[in-house]
Protein backbone atom coordinates (compact mmCIF):
# COMPACT_ATOMS: atom_id res chain seq x y z
CA UNK A 1 0.00 0.00 0.00
CA UNK A 2 2.92 2.46 0.60
CA UNK A 3 4.52 1.52 -2.12
CA UNK A 4 1.22 2.14 -4.62
CA UNK A 5 1.02 5.71 -2.81
CA UNK A 6 4.80 6.41 -3.46
CA UNK A 7 4.57 5.20 -7.22
CA UNK A 8 1.38 7.08 -7.53
CA UNK A 9 2.97 9.82 -6.30
CA UNK A 10 5.98 10.23 -8.41
CA UNK A 11 3.51 9.71 -11.26
CA UNK A 12 1.66 12.56 -9.88
CA UNK A 13 4.40 14.54 -10.28
CA UNK A 14 6.14 13.26 -13.66
CA UNK A 15 3.16 14.38 -15.64
CA UNK A 16 2.86 17.50 -13.70
CA UNK A 17 6.93 18.24 -14.75
CA UNK A 18 5.15 16.81 -18.43
CA UNK A 19 2.00 18.87 -18.37
CA UNK A 20 4.54 22.42 -17.37
CA UNK A 21 6.85 21.77 -19.73
CA UNK A 22 3.89 21.93 -22.72
CA UNK A 23 2.77 24.68 -21.29
CA UNK A 24 5.98 26.73 -21.71
CA UNK A 25 6.42 25.31 -24.89
CA UNK A 26 3.21 26.27 -26.20
CA UNK A 27 3.58 29.57 -25.16
CA UNK A 28 7.02 30.13 -26.85
CA UNK A 29 5.31 28.67 -29.71
CA UNK A 30 2.29 31.39 -30.07
CA UNK A 31 4.99 33.74 -28.55
CA UNK A 32 6.83 33.25 -32.14
CA UNK A 33 4.02 32.73 -34.35
CA UNK A 34 2.75 36.16 -33.20
CA UNK A 35 6.04 37.53 -33.85
CA UNK A 36 6.32 36.22 -37.01
CA UNK A 37 2.93 37.38 -37.98
CA UNK A 38 3.84 40.66 -36.54
CA UNK A 39 7.23 40.39 -38.94
CA UNK A 40 5.45 39.10 -42.11
CA UNK A 41 2.98 42.09 -41.82
CA UNK A 42 5.30 44.94 -40.74
CA UNK A 43 3.37 46.06 -37.77
CA UNK A 44 6.14 46.65 -35.62
CA UNK A 45 5.52 49.48 -33.13
CA UNK A 46 7.90 51.80 -31.38
CA UNK A 47 8.27 51.60 -28.26
CA UNK A 48 7.91 47.64 -28.61
CA UNK A 49 9.69 44.64 -27.83
CA UNK A 50 13.50 45.38 -28.52
CA UNK A 51 13.66 41.97 -29.48
CA UNK A 52 10.95 42.01 -31.83
CA UNK A 53 12.26 45.41 -33.16
CA UNK A 54 15.25 44.15 -33.72
CA UNK A 55 14.39 40.80 -35.53
CA UNK A 56 12.37 43.41 -38.34
CA UNK A 57 15.86 45.43 -38.39
CA UNK A 58 17.39 41.98 -39.43
CA UNK A 59 14.74 41.31 -41.56
CA UNK A 60 14.99 45.31 -43.27
CA UNK A 61 18.91 44.80 -43.29
CA UNK A 62 18.42 41.24 -45.23
CA UNK A 63 16.17 42.99 -47.72
CA UNK A 64 19.18 45.44 -48.74
CA UNK A 65 17.14 48.16 -46.70
CA UNK A 66 20.27 48.71 -44.17
CA UNK A 67 19.47 52.97 -43.61
CA UNK A 68 16.09 51.72 -41.95
CA UNK A 69 17.74 48.79 -39.82
CA UNK A 70 20.54 51.36 -38.99
CA UNK A 71 17.60 53.48 -38.06
CA UNK A 72 15.49 50.96 -36.16
CA UNK A 73 18.43 49.57 -34.04
CA UNK A 74 19.89 52.94 -32.93
CA UNK A 75 16.21 53.80 -31.64
CA UNK A 76 16.21 50.58 -29.27
CA UNK A 77 19.52 50.34 -28.74
CA UNK A 78 19.27 52.00 -25.48
CA UNK A 79 16.03 50.76 -24.13
CA UNK A 80 17.23 46.98 -25.26
CA UNK A 81 18.30 44.85 -22.11
CA UNK A 82 21.90 44.15 -21.25
CA UNK A 83 22.33 40.61 -23.01
CA UNK A 84 20.78 42.12 -26.10
CA UNK A 85 23.24 45.11 -26.49
CA UNK A 86 26.19 43.54 -27.61
CA UNK A 87 24.18 41.90 -30.77
CA UNK A 88 23.06 44.88 -31.97
CA UNK A 89 26.19 46.32 -31.83
CA UNK A 90 27.66 43.65 -33.56
CA UNK A 91 24.60 44.15 -35.92
CA UNK A 92 25.08 47.91 -36.13
CA UNK A 93 28.86 46.95 -36.77
CA UNK A 94 28.02 45.14 -40.11
CA UNK A 95 25.67 46.79 -41.66
CA UNK A 96 28.47 49.83 -41.48
CA UNK A 97 30.89 47.38 -42.64
CA UNK A 98 29.39 46.02 -45.71
CA UNK A 99 27.94 49.38 -46.60
CA UNK A 100 31.39 50.82 -46.54
CA UNK A 101 32.72 47.75 -48.92
CA UNK A 102 29.90 47.93 -51.11
CA UNK A 103 30.40 51.61 -51.48
CA UNK A 104 33.96 51.59 -52.16
CA UNK A 105 34.13 48.57 -54.51
CA UNK A 106 31.24 50.39 -56.59
CA UNK A 107 32.61 54.46 -56.39
CA UNK A 108 36.06 54.05 -55.19
CA UNK A 109 38.12 57.13 -54.42
CA UNK A 110 35.00 59.08 -55.31
CA UNK A 111 32.84 58.11 -52.21
CA UNK A 112 36.18 58.09 -50.53
CA UNK A 113 35.07 60.83 -46.90
CA UNK A 114 31.94 58.43 -46.76
CA UNK A 115 33.54 55.37 -46.80
CA UNK A 116 36.22 56.41 -43.90
CA UNK A 117 33.03 57.94 -41.90
CA UNK A 118 31.27 54.13 -42.27
CA UNK A 119 34.44 52.40 -41.55
CA UNK A 120 34.88 54.54 -38.05
CA UNK A 121 31.39 53.75 -36.98
CA UNK A 122 32.07 49.96 -37.87
CA UNK A 123 34.85 50.01 -35.74
CA UNK A 124 33.47 52.46 -32.96
CA UNK A 125 30.43 49.76 -32.50
CA UNK A 126 32.23 46.23 -33.29
CA UNK A 127 34.64 47.60 -30.26
CA UNK A 128 31.58 48.24 -28.12
CA UNK A 129 30.14 44.34 -29.09
CA UNK A 130 33.86 43.17 -28.11
CA UNK A 131 34.09 44.63 -25.07
CA UNK A 132 30.77 43.40 -23.99
CA UNK A 133 30.99 40.06 -24.94
CA UNK A 134 34.38 39.00 -25.37
CA UNK A 135 33.48 35.49 -26.22
CA UNK A 136 31.79 36.21 -29.03
CA UNK A 137 34.21 35.11 -32.17
CA UNK A 138 31.74 36.56 -35.46
CA UNK A 139 32.33 40.19 -33.72
CA UNK A 140 36.29 39.67 -32.74
CA UNK A 141 37.03 38.79 -36.62
CA UNK A 142 34.75 41.89 -37.83
CA UNK A 143 36.49 43.68 -36.01
CA UNK A 144 39.77 42.85 -36.79
CA UNK A 145 38.77 42.93 -40.81
CA UNK A 146 37.21 46.72 -39.97
CA UNK A 147 40.66 47.40 -38.28
CA UNK A 148 43.01 45.93 -41.27
CA UNK A 149 40.86 47.58 -43.80
CA UNK A 150 41.74 51.58 -45.09
CA UNK A 151 41.07 53.15 -48.40
CA UNK A 152 44.29 54.57 -49.82
CA UNK A 153 44.77 58.32 -48.58
CA UNK A 154 43.39 60.91 -50.92
CA UNK A 155 46.43 62.23 -53.39
CA UNK A 156 46.85 65.71 -53.02
CA UNK A 157 46.51 68.14 -56.09
CA UNK A 158 49.81 69.86 -57.17
CA UNK A 159 50.18 73.15 -55.74
CA UNK A 160 50.40 75.60 -58.45
CA UNK A 161 52.54 78.32 -56.53
CA UNK A 162 55.69 78.59 -58.24
CA UNK A 163 57.17 81.31 -56.20
CA UNK A 164 60.44 80.93 -54.24
CA UNK A 165 61.77 82.20 -50.91
CA UNK A 166 65.00 83.14 -49.91
CA UNK A 167 64.68 83.47 -46.19
CA UNK A 168 62.23 81.43 -43.33
CA UNK A 169 61.57 84.43 -41.89
CA UNK A 170 58.64 86.92 -42.86
CA UNK A 171 59.59 89.84 -44.56
CA UNK A 172 57.96 92.93 -42.52
CA UNK A 173 59.02 95.94 -43.25
CA UNK A 174 61.16 98.12 -39.64
CA UNK A 175 61.96 94.34 -38.30
CA UNK A 176 65.62 93.22 -38.43
CA UNK A 177 65.10 89.81 -40.51
CA UNK A 178 61.02 90.51 -40.90
CA UNK A 179 61.20 89.43 -37.40
CA UNK A 180 60.05 86.11 -35.46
Amino acid sequence: MVRAKAVTTVLILILSLLTGTAVVEGYALYRDHRFNRILREGGVKTGGDPLLSAAYANRLADRGHWQQAVRIYNRILPESPDELKPRLHYNLGTLYLQEAARRWHKRGVWDYSRVVTLLGLAREHLREAVRLDPTDLEARYNLEYALRIQPPPRERQPSKWRGHKQSVFATLPGMPKGGP
